[in-house]
């Protein structure tokens, strides 16, 4: 809806632009408590997955 590919149903682009947040906020919370579940350091996770590439110390 944010990006005007699906009808915005009669809301505004701040009250789009607040649901999109509260859903971002939603994703990310199910994901810490998935990590937790399961034991997954995210910290580790991301340096592995996404932060390889990166300098040393460059994620601090």
């Amino acid at each position: 809806m944010t990006t005007g590919q699906a009808r915005n149903k009669g809301r505004s682009p701040e009250q789009l632009d607040e649901a999109f947040r509260q859903e971002v906020a939603d994703v990310f919370c199910q994901t810490l408590l998935l990590a937790r579940f399961h034991d997954i350091d995210l910290m580790d996770a991301v340096n592995d997955k996404c932060l390889a590439w990166a300098e040393p110390g460059i994620d601090s």
